[in-house]
């Protein structure tokens, strides 16, 4: 017999204790009670004529009635295990395999999952009166310590689901030799598992698999880019993956706003891909979402894919010129752009327009829509002028940047211009140089992220840039960095950071989405694939939320499938019998029933 809570030793002495307890209590005699009588001559012939019973026989029964009842509760509160009764108990680790192949549906029509968290209720069921439990996963949802309770167990198993992204490993368990050859032998590590994910086991763990061969297609790759003969077309590309071990037929679309889904049909041998290139240009700004589908697939997280489609529309632009005809009119020979020139005072309403381009004139209020500074002398709530420069030329500029993208500036000579030092206004946009003068000083400035402001410090009659090639592509750019959609972001399933302190994020329908705050980004979780935006106060990024992992859609690259692993039983234990405590319990229910029965019937004393 073991002792859950006790050692055998510490159990024979709490034992022998209460024994002593209940003797020392029947040995303590009380007072006998003095009555006073007329006369004793009837109580003595009533004692003669008396058969006497065995007085010291009825102690020694009462002694061993109240002995049996006060052990028998307490060897229950000491949980005595004795395998005979209630099988031997175990201390058992459950680690369950929760990666998102997992979530692969079987033959049957239940997920991998389902199977593994029935896999884990048998071992429970499996496993002696006594036992204790710790359950956790691969992908780390479950954080638990210590060793639960049967029924713990069983509940936070039913809290378990797959996880859709995230880097699986074993998790830090006891391990069988932690306490000594004592808790080694009660010890057990379990790990129930589809084998696909690259998790290794301890070596003492026992394996069950979960595994069978599923058919699964899915996207891995998903891009939108624009077509380098015309940046106003643009093109899908589409990366299809057969994780199947056959021949599969899968059909293959593409669905944004404003023109018909545009649909490929593929044959795909097992375990290839195909990549499809399709025109998208008849699609309006917006999402696009590429989704595939093949009959009996396994898998539904990977066979949708999101996508933003920047806006091909015409844009509305501000000019605030003094009499600058030559700019005016060559902003309104750039494609897509409507030129209103406005005086200072039309700036009230400049939410209007998509972009405003001010020459050599500084409003004393920033615009509220991205703006091109051209020739400004000093701009208060920017940046300061700190001289002038002279007779100098762009030496060097960051091709980098959109703004000069395909521009060169070499032959650009500037007569004069305000010497500026960035930085020096507290809660202004940061502005960098992307073109310097030989002696480095910034002639060109913009931003980088945040609100989008570009600045020239030069005014266009000062320098020679009008006349170059290069002028026209400048002003395109410009426009095209000021009032295009930025390109969405790329992140996978899972925890999702959007590079913009204190933002809201929306999904696609517009729903806020739960966000958390980290130095310098806001932080949500996004468990399925879809098109986020967050949005601030001066900026609003798209982010497009994918698993594109062809790790997860190749659901058959188990190391099972070649029987790598040798599974271990699950019903290597015997059924669980009745648990000692609550025999114990029961009898000593019984005993005091006899008890009080005897004592009625004057048996015991």
């Amino acid at each position: 017999m073991r002792f859950l809570d006790l050692s055998a030793g510490a159990a024979l002495l709490l034992f022998a204790g209460v024994a002593a307890a209940v003797v020392l209590l029947y040995l303590l005699k009380p007072s006998p009670r003095r009555l006073a009588i007329s006369s004793a001559l009837i109580w003595q012939r009533v004692l003669k004529e008396r058969r006497r019973r065995p007085e010291r026989l009825r102690w020694w029964l009462s002694l061993l009635l109240a002995l049996g009842i006060a052990l028998s509760v307490t060897a229950a509160l000491t949980r005595p295990e004795v395998a005979a009764v209630s099988g031997t108990a175990s201390d058992v680790v459950l680690v369950i395999d929760t990666s998102p192949t997992m979530g692969a549906r079987r033959a049957d029509g239940r997920t991998r999952l389902a199977h593994a968290l029935e896999q884990a209720g048998q071992i429970i069921a499996g496993r002696g009166a006594g036992s204790r439990y710790l359950v956790a996963d691969t992908m780390h949802q479950t954080a638990v310590t210590a060793f639960e309770s049967r029924e713990a167990a069983l509940q936070r198993l039913r809290a378990i689901e797959p996880a859709t992204a995230g880097m699986p490993w074993f998790p830090d368990v006891p391990s069988a030799d932690t306490n000594g050859a004592q808790d080694a032998e009660r010890r057990q590590v379990w790990f129930v598992t589809d084998g696909v994910a690259s998790v290794v086991a301890p070596e003492d763990a026992r394996t069950v698999s979960v595994f069978q061969v599923a058919d699964n297609v899915g996207i891995t790759a998903f891009e939108v880019r624009a077509v380098p003969a015309d940046a106003r077309r643009h093109e899908a590309y589409v990366e299809v993956t057969n994780g199947s071990a056959g021949v599969r037929r899968v059909e293959m679309r593409i669905a944004g706003i404003g023109a018909p889904a545009v649909a490929r049909e593929l044959e795909l041998a097992g375990g290839a891909s195909a990549s499809v290139v399709a025109d998208v240009s008849a699609f309006g700004e917006g999402p696009l979402r590429a989704s595939v589908r093949a009959d009996g697939d396994a898998l539904a997280l990977d066979d949708v894919a999101y996508a933003y489609l920047p806006g091909k529309g015409r844009v509305r632009v501000a000019l605030v010129t003094g009499g600058n005809q030559e700019l005016a009119r060559t902003l309104r020979l750039l494609p897509r752009l409507d030129v209103e020139v406005i005086g200072p005072a039309a700036l009230r309403d400049a939410i209007r327009y998509d972009a405003v381009v001010l020459d050599r004139f500084v409003p004393s209020e920033p615009p509220v829509v991205p703006t091109l500074l051209i020739g400004p002398r000093s701009v208060p709530w920017l940046v300061r002028a700190r001289g002038e420069l002279t007779d100098t030329r762009l030496a060097s500029w960051d091709g980098s940047h959109p703004l000069l993208s395909g521009v060169s500036l070499r032959d650009v000579l500037i007569d004069r211009a305000a010497l500026l030092a960035p930085g020096t206004v507290e809660r202004a946009p940061a502005l960098v140089a992307v073109a310097r003068a030989p002696g480095g000083e910034p002639l060109i400035l913009a931003t980088r992220e945040g609100r989008r402001l570009a600045l020239v410090s030069f005014a266009l009659d000062a320098s020679n840039f009008p006349q170059q090639a290069s002028f026209p592509a400048f002003l395109s750019n410009a426009i095209d960095w000021l009032t295009r959609e930025p390109r969405a972001l790329a992140a996978r399933v899972g925890q999702v950071s959007v590079p913009v302190p204190d933002g809201r994020v929306l999904d696609l329908d517009g729903r806020e989405i739960s966000t958390r705050t980290a130095p310098g980004a806001t932080l949500f979780d996004a468990g399925q694939p879809g098109l986020y935006t967050a949005v601030t106060r001066e900026d609003r990024i798209r982010v497009a939320v994918n698993l594109l992992d062809p790790q997860i859609t190749a659901l058959n690259a188990s190391h099972f499938a070649q029987g790598a692993v040798p599974l271990a039983s699950t019903q290597d234990a015997p059924p669980v019998g009745t648990d000692p405590w609550i025999v114990l319990l029961v009898l000593a229910a019984l005993l005091l029933a006899l008890e009080w029965w005897t004592y009625n019937r004057r048996v015991t004393v």
